[in-house]
């Protein structure tokens, strides 16, 4: 993986995380104004991938 986690980039493994997410992304808006959230990356940085369905992308948007 070329990035690391830093104050403005974020991974993790999933969309079930998608609530720490948010909350990483908050926090990164408002110190820096920007940042980055990476999602299947695991927790040692690795690239873990992730299964995308039919309905991820309106989970995500809706906050499922």
């Amino acid at each position: 993986m070329i990035h690391k986690e830093s104050e403005t980039i974020e991974f993790k493994k999933s969309t079930s995380e998608l609530k720490e997410a948010v909350i990483s992304i908050v926090a990164m808006l408002n110190k820096h104004g920007h940042g980055v959230v990476y999602f299947g990356i695991d927790e040692h940085d690795r690239v873990a991938g992730m299964t995308v369905g039919r309905n991820t992308i309106r989970e995500v948007t809706h906050g499922r």
